[in-house]
């Protein structure tokens, strides 16, 4: 199962002074009006001692200024006379109390001098979230006074723990991940350990719960927008596995969950790194879920903002018009995707076959001689200019020479080439049989195929994996030098790979990585 969750992610979580720590009111939203002017003694503590407690490094002298306060908060004078202001103000002392060394989750009140019975036990952090609840329910606009509290180091020291424990002990970060949500609710971060804690177990439900309730509280506050892309990614990805091992109706409503987030991934974030493979997610759950309307999708968000995607998008947005039977509107995505990289190999291909399926023999030409260049021993690709002349041969006269046998689609799409009504003649006859005759022979005849079967690139690096085929009759040895390209078509890296000896009608399998920056294409030298 795909690793999702990332360990650094919460690496960079510090806590910032609580005195900076007050959050902008949203426009519209309630304000607090808990006063602290009475009774004398919180007034005097809320102003003066809280201050002091903020700035005060930890330590006995910190200690005793906390016992004092306590002392009032847990006076029911004092809370009788100003209830909410006594909640608040207790909840955030607690805190405080959370962050002294050598002091643990729970405590006496005669420890904390915080009212009676004096040899109750209490738990520091659930009655802080207690009070804070309290609070926030009778004063919502309150909320922007407890958050920081919240989300002070004592959560932090939580969340944390649980990221470090995620990867190494997923019981004790589960356990930690947990602590955390006593304190704060409001962050997606313990909701994605406990989804790396499902994933640990095998538990890929449990794992799409957690991550839809990550997904949830990374809504409208632009702090969390690389975790709300990376979260509907993992949603789309787990959807797709978990849905295939479930019954009808659950796989159906497990699956259109995975595409409403793959689909909000897009249309938010169409120039991340993992939209396009978003994109191929949406077109694998409408073949899954025969829907159609998905491929149409897929398509139109990219083909309404063309300018925001990357290439690879493009190019999965052309698939899917593909899939759907869209054939004229995949191959102006395909010639989109190759305005943004001129060197993608398999826009060329697919545009080629697509233009075969519209009897466009003319614009396959160029596509065909630009994909030769770059991939010039795979006989396929060689076979494309004798389907190419070949439809000029059937544009010239009445009646259409035999077609090659083997007619080449569109990949992923297995759409075979249609018949079409023949245009006005181009040019002689004799010409186009001519090469189509000498096309299908280079291609039924090259002694070798080089097949790509993965290429992979990221920010840092790309990965290229193939496979050589040897169609001569005695074992050989292959070098495969190949080029490594960025969008303009400049050489980034150089890479050669040996493969075999390689016996006759058998595969030799190579692996190319680069640690180059900006690759997106390749090409190869032809093998000799």
């Amino acid at each position: 199962m795909t690793p999702y969750f990332r360990t650094s992610l919460l690496a960079v979580l510090a806590a910032a002074p609580l005195a900076a720590q007050q959050p902008a009111a949203q426009p519209g939203a309630a304000a607090c009006t808990i006063e602290f002017d009475q009774p004398k003694e919180l007034l005097t503590h809320y102003t003066i001692s809280r201050a002091k407690i903020i700035q005060m490094p930890v330590g006995d002298d910190r200690a005793k200024l906390l016992r004092d306060v306590m002392k009032s908060l847990g006076s029911p004078k004092v809370a009788a006379a100003n209830p909410q202001g006594t909640n608040l103000f207790a909840g955030q002392m607690l805190i405080a109390w959370l962050m002294q060394p050598n002091f643990g989750p729970t405590a006496t009140r005669a420890q904390l001098n915080y009212g009676e019975p004096k040899d109750a036990t209490i738990d520091l952090a659930r009655t802080a979230d207690s009070l804070f609840s309290i609070i926030e329910k009778e004063q919502p606009g309150c909320s922007t006074e407890t958050a920081p509290w919240r989300a002070a180091k004592p959560w932090l020291d939580r969340i944390n723990a649980a990221l470090r424990l995620a990867s190494t002990n997923p019981d004790s970060a589960e356990l930690m991940a947990n602590a955390s949500l006593i304190l704060n609710r409001s962050a997606p971060y313990a909701e994605r350990v406990l989804a790396s804690v499902a994933q640990s177990r095998n538990d890929q439900l449990g794992m799409l719960k957690h991550l839809e309730a990550a997904l949830a509280l990374t809504a409208n506050d632009t702090i969390y927008a690389d975790d709300r892309r990376s979260v509907q990614f993992q949603i789309g990805q787990v959807s797709l596995e978990a849905a295939e091992k479930q019954p009808e109706p659950a796989r159906t409503e497990i699956l259109r969950r995975g595409v409403a987030a793959m689909i909000a991934l897009a249309t938010e974030s169409p120039g991340a790194e993992v939209t396009p493979y978003a994109l191929t997610g949406l077109g694998i759950a409408a073949s899954s879920l025969k829907d159609s309307t998905f491929f149409t999708k897929c398509f139109e968000m990219v083909d309404a903002a063309v300018a925001a995607y990357n290439d690879l998008s493009t190019l999965q947005a052309a698939v899917c018009a593909s899939r759907n039977g869209k054939t004229a509107d995949a191959v102006r995505m395909f010639q989109a995707t190759l305005a943004k990289n001129p060197n993608s190999r398999d826009a060329l291909y697919n545009a080629a076959a697509l233009l075969y399926e519209l009897r466009k023999g003319t614009e396959m030409l160029p596509l065909v001689t630009r994909l030769v260049e770059l991939d010039p021993s795979n006989p396929d690709n060689v076979s494309l200019f004798a389907y190419a002349y070949n439809v000029l041969n059937e544009q010239s006269k009445p009646a259409a020479v035999v077609a090659p046998s083997t007619q080449p689609g569109a990949k992923p799409s297995t759409a075979k080439p249609a018949a079409a009504p023949a245009p006005v003649p181009v040019a002689p006859a004799e010409k186009w049989v001519d090469s189509v005759t000498k096309y299908m022979k280079l291609s039924d005849e090259m002694p070798h195929r080089v097949q790509m079967t993965e290429f992979t690139r990221f920010a840092e690096k790309a990965t290229l994996n193939g496979d050589i085929e040897n169609r001569g009759k005695a074992a050989k040895t292959y070098t495969l030098e190949v080029e490594f390209l960025d969008l303009a078509g400049a050489v980034l890296d150089k890479q050669t790979a040996t493969v075999g000896p390689v016996d006759p009608s058998k595969l030799g399998s190579f692996a190319l990585t680069s640690n180059k920056p900006k690759i997106v294409a390749w090409r190869y030298a032809p093998l000799k």
